[in-house]
């Protein structure tokens, strides 16, 4: 019997939509390419041990534990070989783990994690199928409240967005890679509405770019135009070619049969009058 849980397809359809379509597991046989070749030292530890404020996007795996565990494995693309793997706690009713493979390559690609209650308080993905986790979403009642992201896959965070009620509110970005976000984009409305830089690397703003969302919205017409002219260019392409390729009507020749076969009639020619002189006229002469 396989259980299921409530909401968490929707998250994996958001991962395969970004990743491509697919799902698999952790638990594969051991012919599965991950079972076969034991995990690599992480070289990133001394990174680590260098500047403790270097954080990690690498695998949740607390609740992920199948020893004292009951789970759950399907096998999605019917090829025989398990492609999904859900850990329940002993008596099998709470959820606490599922973790899934998004290509099918034999490798864990995207986890999610459960709390007590069976509620999802995390997400992890590896979408770019190299073996490390590229994103991370945490959630909090039910609600997504921050994304962690690794943009120059080194295998630490240096984004994360932040959101409230479903809103994101503020994208915290670290560009010199020390582990502490030196750039704060604030959003209002779906929208940037200003920029602050930490120049000190204290972790306060600094300085404010209040022009960025002008120059945002600047960007965002001229893109809209360009796509609109675009569009009107590719829509008015087939009229002009039908137009150019349309055969011309030529008018039917005297005497030449016309378009219902008839022969059409010849014009008649018009007869010049002598032009008569008036009396006054011919007393002058």
């Amino acid at each position: 019997m396989v259980h299921r849980h409530r909401g968490w397809g929707a998250h994996l359809v958001w991962a395969a939509s970004v990743a491509g379509l697919g799902l698999l597991a952790c638990g594969k046989p051991q012919t599965k390419a991950a079972a076969q070749h034991p995990p690599e030292e992480d070289p990133r530890a001394t990174q680590r041990a260098a500047n403790p404020n270097l954080k990690a996007i690498a695998v949740d795996g607390r609740r992920c534990d199948v020893r004292g565990r009951r789970s759950d494995q399907v096998d999605l693309d019917h090829d025989g070989r398990n492609d999904m793997i859900s850990i329940y706690e002993s008596d099998g009713t709470v959820l606490t783990c599922r973790q899934a493979d998004l290509n099918f390559d034999g490798r864990v690609d995207a986890f999610f994690h459960y709390g007590e209650k069976g509620e999802l308080e995390r997400e992890q993905f590896d979408l770019d199928f190299d073996g490390h986790i590229d994103i991370g979403r945490i959630y909090e009642g039910g609600e997504l409240v921050v994304d962690e992201q690794d943009y120059n896959r080194d295998g630490y965070v240096d984004a994360w967005r932040r959101y409230e009620k479903g809103r994101l509110l503020r994208i915290e970005t670290d560009r010199d890679a020390d582990g502490k976000p030196d750039m704060f984009a604030h959003y209002v409305a779906g929208r940037v509405d200003r920029i602050g830089y930490d120049l000190t690397g204290d972790g306060r703003v600094d300085e404010w770019d209040h022009d960025a969302a002008g120059r945002m919205r600047q960007a965002e017409r001229e893109r809209n135009n360009a796509q609109g002219d675009e569009a009107k260019a590719q829509s008015e392409e087939p009229a002009a070619k039908a137009e150019v390729d349309a055969p011309k009507e030529q008018p039917a020749a005297q005497g030449d049969p016309g378009s219902d076969g008839s022969a059409s009639p010849k014009q008649p020619q018009q007869v010049k009058k002598p032009k008569v002189q008036s009396p006054k006229d011919a007393k002058s002469r």
